[in-house]
């Protein structure tokens, strides 16, 4: 197996193992500073963006 696949399926396997990830709502951000903060979950499109990102990144370097 390739480097580069060998990378993107310990990514891939990282991501769906990954437990909660939690981060401010767009009212806690826009709503202003306050001291209770709900936090929720972040959306699980950002994450994998990020890592098709990554691959097609060492994918370009690469060549």
């Amino acid at each position: 197996m390739k480097k580069s696949q060998q990378i993107f399926t310990v990514n891939l396997l990282s991501f769906f193992t990954l437990t909660n990830i939690y981060a401010q709502g767009l009212e806690d951000a826009m709503g202003g500073f306050e001291d209770n903060v709900n936090d929720v979950p972040i959306n699980f499109l950002i994450p994998l963006a990020l890592l098709v990102g990554a691959y097609f990144g060492v994918k370009k370097i690469k060549k």
